[in-house]
């Protein structure tokens, strides 16, 4: 039996949640459900990105992460006019 969309919509955000740090406790669970059930409303082919982004939406307020190399910048090896 394939499995229903709502279960793997709801593994998802919490799988998502989980990785991202997030406690999974009853409040998480409660918000899980409601974009779930917000997300069932939508057309078919919009159903997971639209869960994408409300999870990303319900996530706590995040610091910058520092960049992992020093900007780019362009500059010339003087091969002639650039």
């Amino acid at each position: 039996m394939p499995q229903p969309i709502s279960e793997l919509l709801l593994q998802r955000i919490l799988a998502y949640w989980a990785w991202s740090g997030v406690v999974i406790d009853a409040a998480t669970e409660e918000k899980a459900l409601a974009i779930t059930a917000r997300a069932l409303h939508q057309p078919e082919q919009q159903r997971l990105s639209f869960s994408l982004q409300a999870l990303q939406e319900e996530l706590p307020g995040q610091t910058p992460i520092a960049a992992a190399s020093p900007p780019l910048s362009r500059s010339s090896m003087h091969y002639g006019d650039y």
